[in-house]
């Protein structure tokens, strides 16, 4: 029997444009840092996250993220965390217009839960908490229906990265022969978590939300 189901969020439990999110999201984002830092925020965003995805030194993503913000840009690291934080808790929530519960994705959690298999929300851990349980709402679901999200402050590691996989195995003490992969996209979800031996699913194609539950 399987132990674990890993679950991407962004079109797999949450119905998402994700390119129009972002188009959104730096329609906000932008204009709201560029009064609290001066210089090309765009690039400072872009550059700092492809090194937080791509840096793999034993920081978390968050550490790695905040310092290369903090080079780029001359602005202290304690400054560039409170203005992001401060922009979810105020600005993010404003697009959740863009995102809709997925058709039958919370029955299915639910009845996962029951069956008492662990359930794991393995979005790609390049935003804090804060703003993965926002997008959250969005789906209809809440934090406490997992019993692992991963996030940019406690990984060290991101998608497509096998690593990101390895960390989550870690932190739960689980092997590739007892873990499911469920997402939409098959470079960052389902090719890295197959090449571990996890068995992997492309919701969707290879199956739908609401027959998740026999495969285990």
């Amino acid at each position: 029997m399987k132990k674990i189901i890993l679950f991407d969020l962004d079109g797999t439990l949450l119905d998402m444009n994700f390119d129009e999110f972002l188009s959104n999201y730096f329609g906000l984002l932008l204009p709201f840092l560029s009064k609290r830092i001066k210089g090309d925020i765009k690039r400072y965003v872009f550059e700092s996250t492809d090194f937080m995805i791509n840096k793999i030194d034993g920081r978390t993503n968050m550490e790695k993220f905040l310092s290369k913000f903090s080079e780029l840009s001359g602005s202290e690291k304690s400054m560039i965390y409170n203005s992001f934080i401060e922009f979810y808790t105020h600005e993010f929530p404003k697009l959740s217009f863009l995102g809709r519960p997925k058709f039958q994705a919370r029955e299915t959690i639910i009845k996962l839960r029951e069956s008492g298999v662990g359930i794991v929300l393995a979005t790609n851990a390049i935003f804090p908490l804060l703003a993965i349980e926002e997008r959250l709402r969005w789906a209809d679901l809440e934090a406490a229906l997992f019993d692992l999200i991963t996030h940019m402050e406690n990984m060290h590691s991101a998608k497509p990265h096998k690593e990101y996989y390895l960390e989550i195995m870690e932190k739960l003490k689980v092997k590739p022969e007892e873990v499911i992969m469920i997402g939409d996209d098959m470079e960052r979800d389902i090719l890295p978590a197959r090449a571990l031996g996890i068995d992997s699913y492309q919701i969707g194609k290879d199956i739908e939300i609401k027959n998740i539950y026999k495969l285990i």
